[in-house]
C-alpha cells in the first residue's frame, strides 16, 4: 500500500484529551501506559547495517496472526496467499480449536473495529518489541490517533491471543522462513538508493532514520506501509511489494506529506477536481481526503521516475509509463500529470522543496 501517513487534523483533540496515557484491561497489560525506547532483545531476528535494519517483527507477526485468525482473509484476485500465512493459519486455526468462546469474541470484536490493516500494523509498531506486549510510544507519534483510542484495550487482547493461539509455538516454527527474508535484502544498494533520492530532490537529507524494513508474509500480497517511531523508519511489506532494496515509496512519504501540506492551500481548487475525478476508482479507495490523494499520487510519481532515473534502461523506461498510467486510469488521477512535470523540475535546477508550488502551479486547469 500504500500509505495514508498523515495524523488526522480531527484527532488533534484526542491527543490533547488523552495524552500518552493507554488503558489495558486484560491478561499482561498493565493500568497506564510508560513512554519507553523500544528494545529489540532478539539478535538473532535482525540484521543491521549503516543506517539500516531488517527485522522480523513480533509485533507485526502477533498483530497479523491476531487478524487472520479472525476474519481477514483478503488476497489479491488469482493469486493464492503466501505459503507462510497458509502454515500461520493452519496452525493457529488448531491451537484455536480449544477455545471457541474465545474466537468468537475476538471475531466480533475485529467486526466493531474492522479497521484497515495499516492501522492495526502501524499501532501495533508502538507496543515493546516482545511478548507481553504493552503500549511504550504516546498517540503523538500514532499516524491515526483515532484508531488507537478506539483499540485501547488490543495490547492486553494480543497478549491472550498470544497464550491461546500458543503463539510461541508458531512463531519457532515459522522463525527460520522470516530469517530467510531478512537475509535477502542488499545494504550496499539501500545506501546507493538513499544518496540518489536525496541527489535527485536536490535537498539535503533532513533526517538521521534508522531505516527499518519488517517482512509481513501474513498479509495479503503487494501492501506495504511506512511509520515513524522514536528515530526508527519502519517499511512493513507484504510479498511483492519488495525489491528487497530500499522501499523509495515509503520512504518518500516521509519527505513528500509535510512538502504537500505546506503548499498545496493555494491550489485547492484545481488538486481538488483531480480527486473527485479520482475518488472513486479502485486504487483510491484508501486515499480518500484530498490531502492523502496528493501525499499518494505524488509519491508515486517520483518513486517510479527515481526508478528510470537509477535503472537508465528503455525497458524499465516503458514499464513504469505503462504503470503509471494505468494508475492514473484507476482512480490516482493525478499521477501521470505529476510524473510528466518531473522532467520540468530536472530541467529547473531547483531543489524540489522550491519546485513545488511550481509544480502545482503548473497542472493542467481543467483537470484530467
Amino acid at each position: 500500500m500504500k500509505r495514508a501517513s498523515i495524523i488526522s487534523l480531527l484527532a488533534i483533540s484526542a491527543i490533547v484529551l488523552f495524552g500518552s496515557t493507554a488503558v489495558s484491561q486484560t491478561r499482561g497489560s498493565t493500568s497506564e501506559m510508560k513512554v519507553e525506547a523500544v528494545v529489540f532483545p532478539h539478535a538473532d531476528e535482525m540484521v543491521t547495517g549503516e543506517g539500516f535494519m531488517i527485522l522480523a517483527d513480533r509485533r507485526i507477526f502477533v498483530v497479523m496472526a491476531f487478524l487472520n485468525a479472525v476474519g481477514y482473509d483478503d488476497e489479491v484476485k488469482g493469486r493464492a496467499m503466501d505459503p507462510i500465512r497458509i502454515h500461520v493459519r493452519q496452525m493457529v486455526a488448531a491451537n484455536l480449536a480449544k477455545s471457541p468462546e474465545k474466537l468468537q469474541a475476538w471475531r466480533k470484536y475485529y467486526q466493531n473495529n474492522k479497521f484497515r490493516n495499516y492501522h492495526f500494523q502501524d499501532w501495533a509498531l508502538s507496543l515493546s518489541a516482545d511478548y507481553p506486549f504493552k503500549r511504550i510510544r504516546p498517540n503523538n507519534e500514532l499516524q491515526y490517533v483515532r484508531t488507537a483510542l478506539s483499540l485501547n484495550d488490543l495490547p492486553g487482547l494480543l497478549n491472550d491471543f498470544w497464550v491461546d493461539a500458543n503463539l510461541e509455538q508458531v512463531w519457532n516454527a515459522v522463525k527460520p522462513d522470516y530469517i530467510a527474508e531478512l537475509k535477502k535484502y542488499n545494504f550496499e544498494k539501500m545506501k546507493r538508493q538513499v544518496s540518489f533520492l536525496w541527489e535527485y530532490l536536490r535537498m539535503k537529507r533532513s533526517d538521521t532514520y534508522v531505516i527499518v524494513h519488517v517482512p509481513d508474509p501474513l498479509d495479503r500480497r503487494a501492501n506495504a506501509i511506512g511509520a515513524r517511531y522514536e528515530n526508527y523508519y519502519y517499511s512493513v511489506e507484504s510479498p511483492g511489494s519488495s525489491y528487497y532494496d530500499l522501499n523509495i515509496h515509503e520512504y518518500l512519504h516521509s519527505i513528500v506529506n509535510p512538502l504537500v501540506k505546506t503548499n498545496y492551500e493555494n491550489y485547492k481548487s484545481k488538486l481538488g477536481a483531480y480527486y473527485q475525478a479520482g475518488k472513486g476508482g479502485p486504487l483510491s479507495e484508501s486515499y480518500q481526503d484530498l490531502e492523502t490523494f496528493i501525499y499518494e499520487c505524488l509519491v508515486r510519481a517520483l518513486d517510479h521516475r527515481m526508478r528510470v532515473k537509477l535503472e537508465a534502461r528503455d525497458a524499465v523506461t516503458k514499464q513504469a509509463e505503462d504503470q503509471i498510467a494505468e494508475m492514473t486510469r484507476q482512480g490516482l488521477t493525478l499521477t501521470q500529470p505529476f510524473y510528466l512535470l518531473l522532467e520540468d523540475y530536472e530541467k529547473s535546477g531547483k531543489r524540489f522543496d522550491e519546485f513545488m508550488p511550481l509544480l502545482f502551479d503548473a497542472l493542467p486547469k481543467s483537470g484530467p
